[in-house]
């Protein structure tokens, strides 16, 4: 008799703890209260790097847990948020995106795990179009602490997929949703330095892989989303060739 109601006991706890973590979702509040108090939070474990006298913290989840993901974050750098949705899809993302964090901006998400890889939950595993976890929760909790802040997306695109010849020569397609301001004109201006064939969404071409990015959905200020979509040419020169990486990552440093 014990022995069953032990059972009873312990099946009812796991099943209350299976309810409440298949329901449960990280709030931006989680991420603004890490950003002073470093700390693990579920599944998302906290680790604390320092190399030349600059501290990185990172959450990172191995699991698919909500969406999975890592954050990082380094309080010394500029103001600005790297969101890298497809670092398995979108080759090369990663290392562009991890670069400019590297070099300027102070918080940056990747997914660690494919967009089209099984969700243990109701929500999409593309973090593009994801409504929870540490993707949105983080970009929310920058907006918050740094509201003149630019957040950059990173996507790659096949140029042989476009369908207008001028789309079919970009390598940048810079896009701010369905209106642009003088930042991304600035940014276009930088960014022809490395390649003429860069333009803005909604002036130049009409064609964007991403129209219904979530984050057009989560109440930031307009214009403070810069969604860029570089052509796999493009990434394969900025990942091989340093000094077009240093010229990228410029650009985007003075648009911030």
């Amino acid at each position: 008799m014990k022995i069953y109601s032990f059972t009873i006991a312990i099946t009812l706890l796991l099943t209350s703890f299976y309810s409440v973590a298949s329901t449960q979702q990280l709030a931006w509040q989680d991420i603004d209260k890490w950003l002073s108090q470093p700390a693990s939070i579920g599944p998302w474990k906290y680790q604390k790097t320092s190399k030349n006298n600059t501290v990185l913290h990172s959450l990172v989840n191995t699991s698919n847990t909500f969406g999975g993901g890592v954050l990082l974050y380094r309080e010394t750098n500029k103001p600005c948020f790297i969101s890298i949705p497809h670092q398995f899809h979108d080759k090369y993302t990663l290392t562009i995106g991890r670069a400019l964090f590297d070099a300027h901006c102070n918080m940056l998400v990747h997914n660690t795990h494919h967009r089209h890889s099984e969700s243990p939950d109701s929500h999409p595993m593309d973090y593009s179009k994801r409504a929870s976890g540490i993707h949105v929760a983080a970009v929310q909790a920058f907006h918050n602490k740094y509201p003149n802040g630019l957040i950059f997306q990173l996507h790659g695109f096949n140029q042989k997929k476009r369908k207008t010849p001028q789309a079919k020569k970009a390598d940048f397609i810079l896009s701010q949703g369905r209106s642009y301001n003088a930042k991304l004109a600035k940014l276009q201006s930088c960014l022809m330095t490395l390649s003429q064939n860069t333009y803005i969404y909604q002036k130049d071409v009409f064609e964007l892989g991403g129209t219904k990015n979530v984050l057009h959905k989560v109440g930031l200020a307009p214009h403070r989303f810069i969604h860029i979509e570089i052509s796999k040419p493009m990434r394969k020169r900025l990942k091989s060739h340093p000094v077009s990486m240093e010229q990228f990552n410029l650009c985007l440093s003075y648009s911030a």
